[in-house]
Protein backbone atom coordinates (compact mmCIF):
# COMPACT_ATOMS: atom_id res chain seq x y z
CA UNK A 1 0.00 0.00 0.00
CA UNK A 2 1.28 3.44 -0.95
CA UNK A 3 1.75 5.49 2.24
CA UNK A 4 2.62 8.70 0.41
CA UNK A 5 0.51 11.84 0.69
CA UNK A 6 1.83 14.57 -1.56
CA UNK A 7 0.46 17.97 -2.56
CA UNK A 8 2.27 19.72 -5.41
CA UNK A 9 1.00 23.27 -5.83
CA UNK A 10 1.79 26.34 -7.86
CA UNK A 11 1.12 28.96 -5.19
CA UNK A 12 0.02 27.07 -2.10
CA UNK A 13 -2.93 25.06 -0.84
CA UNK A 14 -6.43 26.18 -1.76
CA UNK A 15 -9.16 26.07 0.89
CA UNK A 16 -10.31 22.69 -0.44
CA UNK A 17 -6.78 21.33 -0.36
CA UNK A 18 -6.25 22.64 3.17
CA UNK A 19 -9.29 20.63 4.21
CA UNK A 20 -7.88 17.54 2.49
CA UNK A 21 -4.52 18.17 4.18
CA UNK A 22 -6.20 18.18 7.61
CA UNK A 23 -8.11 15.01 6.73
CA UNK A 24 -4.85 13.27 5.84
CA UNK A 25 -3.05 14.43 9.01
CA UNK A 26 -6.02 13.55 11.27
CA UNK A 27 -5.08 16.15 13.88
CA UNK A 28 -6.35 19.52 14.99
CA UNK A 29 -4.29 22.33 13.40
CA UNK A 30 -2.92 23.35 16.83
CA UNK A 31 -1.38 19.87 17.23
CA UNK A 32 0.27 19.62 13.82
CA UNK A 33 4.08 19.74 13.70
CA UNK A 34 5.50 21.21 10.49
CA UNK A 35 8.96 21.31 8.97
CA UNK A 36 9.25 24.36 6.70
CA UNK A 37 12.11 24.37 4.18
CA UNK A 38 12.56 27.86 2.63
CA UNK A 39 15.89 27.05 0.95
CA UNK A 40 14.71 27.61 -2.64
CA UNK A 41 13.87 31.23 -1.84
CA UNK A 42 17.08 32.68 -0.45
CA UNK A 43 18.95 34.26 -3.36
CA UNK A 44 16.75 37.25 -4.20
CA UNK A 45 14.29 39.44 -2.35
CA UNK A 46 11.50 38.39 -4.68
CA UNK A 47 12.16 34.77 -3.81
CA UNK A 48 12.56 35.58 -0.11
CA UNK A 49 8.98 36.81 -0.08
CA UNK A 50 7.95 33.17 -0.48
CA UNK A 51 9.28 32.53 3.02
CA UNK A 52 7.00 35.18 4.51
CA UNK A 53 4.06 33.89 2.48
CA UNK A 54 4.65 30.28 3.49
CA UNK A 55 4.91 31.14 7.16
CA UNK A 56 1.83 33.36 6.96
CA UNK A 57 -0.22 30.61 5.31
CA UNK A 58 0.77 28.03 7.93
CA UNK A 59 -0.24 30.37 10.73
CA UNK A 60 -3.50 31.19 8.95
CA UNK A 61 -4.23 27.46 8.85
CA UNK A 62 -4.12 27.47 12.64
CA UNK A 63 -0.74 25.77 12.99
CA UNK A 64 1.03 27.09 16.06
CA UNK A 65 4.23 29.06 15.52
CA UNK A 66 6.06 26.97 18.13
CA UNK A 67 5.18 23.83 16.15
CA UNK A 68 6.84 25.11 12.95
CA UNK A 69 10.55 24.40 12.51
CA UNK A 70 12.14 26.62 9.85
CA UNK A 71 14.82 24.39 8.39
CA UNK A 72 17.21 26.11 5.99
CA UNK A 73 19.47 23.56 4.31
CA UNK A 74 22.06 26.23 3.51
CA UNK A 75 22.96 26.35 7.20
CA UNK A 76 23.65 22.61 7.45
CA UNK A 77 27.04 20.98 7.09
CA UNK A 78 27.86 19.09 3.93
CA UNK A 79 27.44 15.34 3.80
CA UNK A 80 30.62 13.64 5.01
CA UNK A 81 32.10 16.75 6.62
CA UNK A 82 33.87 16.06 9.92
CA UNK A 83 33.05 18.68 12.54
CA UNK A 84 36.04 20.60 13.89
CA UNK A 85 35.18 23.75 15.89
CA UNK A 86 31.96 22.18 17.16
CA UNK A 87 33.38 18.72 17.85
CA UNK A 88 33.41 19.33 21.61
CA UNK A 89 29.66 18.68 21.89
CA UNK A 90 27.90 15.52 20.85
CA UNK A 91 24.26 16.49 20.38
CA UNK A 92 23.82 18.96 17.51
CA UNK A 93 20.69 21.15 17.93
CA UNK A 94 17.89 20.04 15.58
CA UNK A 95 17.88 23.14 13.29
CA UNK A 96 21.62 22.65 12.67
CA UNK A 97 21.73 18.92 11.93
CA UNK A 98 20.78 16.80 8.95
CA UNK A 99 17.69 14.99 10.15
CA UNK A 100 17.37 11.31 9.31
CA UNK A 101 14.12 9.66 8.21
CA UNK A 102 13.24 8.53 11.74
CA UNK A 103 13.68 12.07 13.07
CA UNK A 104 11.64 13.51 10.22
CA UNK A 105 8.72 11.29 11.17
CA UNK A 106 8.39 13.23 14.43
CA UNK A 107 6.83 15.87 12.15
CA UNK A 108 3.45 15.45 10.49
CA UNK A 109 4.33 17.26 7.28
CA UNK A 110 7.01 19.15 5.42
CA UNK A 111 6.39 22.34 3.43
CA UNK A 112 9.01 23.01 0.74
CA UNK A 113 8.68 26.59 -0.45
CA UNK A 114 9.19 28.38 -3.72
CA UNK A 115 12.10 30.18 -5.34
CA UNK A 116 14.87 28.55 -7.37
CA UNK A 117 14.51 24.78 -7.76
CA UNK A 118 18.17 24.43 -8.77
CA UNK A 119 19.32 26.00 -5.49
CA UNK A 120 17.01 23.71 -3.56
CA UNK A 121 18.27 20.64 -5.41
CA UNK A 122 21.89 21.66 -4.91
CA UNK A 123 21.46 21.98 -1.15
CA UNK A 124 19.47 18.76 -0.85
CA UNK A 125 22.33 16.87 -2.50
CA UNK A 126 25.13 18.72 -0.71
CA UNK A 127 23.73 17.88 2.71
CA UNK A 128 22.41 14.44 1.86
CA UNK A 129 19.01 15.48 3.18
CA UNK A 130 17.37 14.30 -0.05
CA UNK A 131 17.92 10.69 1.01
CA UNK A 132 16.31 11.18 4.42
CA UNK A 133 13.42 13.13 2.96
CA UNK A 134 12.56 10.54 0.33
CA UNK A 135 12.61 7.74 2.90
CA UNK A 136 10.36 9.70 5.26
CA UNK A 137 7.87 10.51 2.47
CA UNK A 138 7.67 6.82 1.59
CA UNK A 139 6.88 6.12 5.25
CA UNK A 140 4.07 8.65 5.43
CA UNK A 141 5.52 12.13 5.99
CA UNK A 142 3.12 14.47 4.16
CA UNK A 143 4.86 16.59 1.51
CA UNK A 144 3.55 19.99 0.42
CA UNK A 145 5.44 21.71 -2.38
CA UNK A 146 4.99 25.27 -3.56
CA UNK A 147 6.35 26.22 -7.00
CA UNK A 148 10.06 25.26 -6.80
CA UNK A 149 9.20 22.80 -4.04
CA UNK A 150 6.80 21.10 -6.46
CA UNK A 151 9.31 21.14 -9.30
CA UNK A 152 11.95 19.52 -7.09
CA UNK A 153 9.54 16.74 -6.09
CA UNK A 154 8.40 16.10 -9.69
CA UNK A 155 10.30 15.13 -12.82
CA UNK A 156 11.89 18.51 -13.57
CA UNK A 157 15.41 17.84 -12.32
CA UNK A 158 17.67 14.86 -12.94
CA UNK A 159 18.58 14.76 -9.25
CA UNK A 160 15.19 15.72 -7.85
CA UNK A 161 12.92 13.43 -5.86
CA UNK A 162 11.00 12.15 -8.92
CA UNK A 163 7.89 11.38 -6.88
CA UNK A 164 6.22 11.57 -10.30
CA UNK A 165 7.88 11.42 -13.71
CA UNK A 166 5.96 14.42 -15.09
CA UNK A 167 7.75 17.79 -14.87
CA UNK A 168 5.61 20.45 -13.19
CA UNK A 169 5.48 23.94 -14.71
CA UNK A 170 4.04 26.20 -11.99
CA UNK A 171 2.29 29.58 -12.44
CA UNK A 172 0.97 28.55 -15.85
CA UNK A 173 -1.09 31.42 -17.25
CA UNK A 174 -2.13 29.86 -20.55
CA UNK A 175 -5.14 27.67 -21.16
CA UNK A 176 -5.96 25.85 -17.93
CA UNK A 177 -5.62 22.07 -18.23
CA UNK A 178 -8.15 19.76 -16.61
CA UNK A 179 -6.39 16.41 -17.00
CA UNK A 180 -2.91 15.03 -16.54
CA UNK A 181 -0.90 14.77 -19.78
CA UNK A 182 -0.17 11.41 -21.35
CA UNK A 183 3.17 9.72 -20.73
CA UNK A 184 5.65 11.99 -19.02
CA UNK A 185 4.47 15.28 -20.51
CA UNK A 186 4.67 18.56 -18.62
CA UNK A 187 1.96 19.34 -16.09
CA UNK A 188 1.08 22.98 -16.80
CA UNK A 189 0.03 23.90 -13.26
CA UNK A 190 -1.98 27.08 -12.88
CA UNK A 191 -2.21 28.96 -9.58
CA UNK A 192 -5.00 27.36 -7.58
CA UNK A 193 -4.39 23.87 -8.97
CA UNK A 194 -2.81 20.95 -7.12
CA UNK A 195 -1.34 17.61 -8.11
CA UNK A 196 -2.14 15.06 -5.40
CA UNK A 197 -0.38 11.74 -4.99
CA UNK A 198 -1.67 9.08 -2.63
CA UNK A 199 -2.86 5.48 -2.55
CA UNK A 200 -5.48 6.30 -5.19
CA UNK A 201 -2.85 7.49 -7.67
CA UNK A 202 -1.88 10.82 -9.23
CA UNK A 203 -4.62 13.40 -9.77
CA UNK A 204 -4.86 16.99 -10.97
CA UNK A 205 -7.34 18.98 -8.88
Amino acid sequence: MDKRHIFLTSNGLTEDMKQKFFEVIKKNPQEIKMLFIPTAGIESDGARESFAIGLYELLEMGIRYENILVYNLELLLSKGYERTYSSYFHEVPVPAKVLNAEELLHFDAVLVGGGDSMVLCREMIRTGFDESLKQAIEQGLVYVGISAGSMYAAGNLDEGLHLIDHPVIPHWDGERIADLPQGTGDILLADGQTVTIDESGVKLV
